[in-house]
């Protein structure tokens, strides 16, 4: 991926004011989703098969085969190619700064710069944020060991903090945090005029986060708002990023 001509790599996405609206959008629907559980509910209940749930055996007692698209073979290997991605891109990524840095280049380089906040935002928000705070003690059950869908546990409000699950809990989605990962590099792609490649990596970045849902894994408020995180943590550091740039210049 390329620097454009201007200063600036990062086009809109590091305007302050983006990065105020979706970090305000983020708050926004979590309060919906709470205010509104029934949409979560409901959601889920799109993927559920309460017939197929009945008819098979809940191991331990948790949960049973109601989520169909969990069962599927093909859908599971899908989502078993797509679960590594972001890391892997992640680890290419480092590697390539490495090797930009060996060769001289520093901040002050546009492609320097985009990098860097690439790989600040998946270390901060599907890393530390998500997976080492909010699935970590949160305590949100999943969809498929809750009463709703099957299994012995209460449903839990998006945002509540709960003893329900002590560890790899339900809210927010880690997959879904990559995949909003993926939909940053989709949005520099359109900012660099790439417009397929923005296309397919935005599509395949969609698909991924929805795969949480009909699985049972996550419930949609779990998805959303762990797919926003990451691009509005993205758009914040793009901006300190610039505003930093400027001050230097």
């Amino acid at each position: 991926m390329t620097a454009p001509k201007s200063d600036n790599p990062f086009g809109r996405l590091a305007d302050p004011l983006v990065a105020t609206v979706l970090a305000a959008s983020w708050l926004l629907l979590l309060l919906r989703f709470r205010l509104a559980p029934e949409i979560d509910l409901a959601v889920a209940g799109w993927f559920f098969d309460a017939e197929a749930c009945a008819a098979s055996v809940a191991p331990n007692g948790r949960s049973c085969g109601g989520f169909l698209y969990s069962e599927s073979g093909f859908f599971g290997l899908i989502r078993e190619i797509l679960h590594p991605l972001a890391a892997i891109l992640g680890i290419v990524m480092l590697i390539v700064v490495a090797v930009d840095i060996r060769k001289g280049r520093r901040w002050r380089n546009p492609g320097i710069r985009m990098k860097v906040v690439l790989l600040a935002t998946l270390i901060l928000g599907p890393g530390l944020i998500v997976n080492g705070v909010l699935k970590a003690y949160w305590g949100r059950p999943r969809p498929r060991v809750t009463e709703d869908f099957g299994g012995t546990l209460p449903f839990v409000e998006a945002g509540s903090i709960t003893d329900y699950c002590s560890a790899n809990c339900s809210f927010v989605s880690g997959e879904a945090a990559a995949a909003g990962w993926l939909m940053c590099i989709a949005l520099l792609f359109a900012v660099h005029r790439h417009r397929w490649a923005a296309i397919v990596v935005g599509a395949v970045s969609v698909f991924m986060a929805g795969l949480r849902v009909a699985f049972g894994a996550h419930y949609l408020s779990d998805a959303v708002l762990g797919f926003l995180m990451t691009v509005a943590i993205f758009s914040i550091l793009a901006a300190i990023s610039e505003a930093r740039e400027r001050r230097r210049a």
